[in-house]
């Protein structure tokens, strides 16, 4: 009799554990950066590379039109899990064309879910170059941030499965050059990454 109330306390405590996990929970932004820096230190960072003025063309190149982004998707959000276990390292750099590599040093990198929202950014404002109002702060709840070294190499932590955009910059002689690449992270996986552009 005994066991059977201490199984049936359990069960009572397990589900009210679950219940306030709830999903609709999750407004509050991350407290801090894969770096360690902390949420309100990060209000001024530049985060065009999700608005506009980013592209895989150069500045000259841009479009003057400015998309309207679509609705925040919230139902497809929601379903994207905040915490994982994936790894991903890499190095962002360009290649001069002579056998040299220009690295990304102590750049702002982003990890951006790939949803219907994001491919919209990808496809309208990272290819073909057009400017893109203002994206729903919402977004950055369910982004990664981090820095590299001074050497080009960066890292994310903590990451779920699922497919992302990994965004990036490298300061030339001349200009600053985005670059972003599509991976795929498997639940504990570690995925390896070069973001690397040629110099015009």
């Amino acid at each position: 009799m005994i066991a059977k109330k201490s199984l049936y306390l359990v069960a009572i405590s397990l589900l009210m554990i679950t219940t306030s996990c709830s999903r609709n929970d999750r407004i509050e932004p991350p407290k801090k950066d894969n770096s360690g820096k902390k949420w309100a230190d990060m209000t001024n960072v530049d985060v065009s590379d999700t608005d506009k003025n980013v592209s895989s063309k150069e500045s000259s190149d841009l479009r003057k039109e400015i998309i309207s982004r679509p609705p925040f998707p919230v139902t497809e959000y929601n379903r994207l899990a905040l915490k994982g276990n994936g790894t991903v390292t890499g190095v962002i750099y360009l290649d001069d064309g002579k056998g040299g590599k220009i690295y990304g040093q102590n750049t702002r990198l982003y990890l951006n879910p790939v949803t219907s929202y994001s491919r919209q950014w990808y496809d309208d404002s990272y290819i073909k170059g057009y400017q893109l109002t203002k994206a729903d702060s919402r977004l950055y709840n369910y982004m990664k941030f981090t820095t590299s070294d001074g050497n080009g190499n960066f890292a994310f932590y903590g990451v779920p499965s699922g497919s992302y955009y990994v965004i990036g910059s490298v300061v030339s002689s001349t200009h600053k050059v985005r670059i972003t690449d599509k991976i795929y992270v498997g639940d504990r996986g570690i995925v390896q990454t070069e973001l690397a552009r040629g110099v015009k």
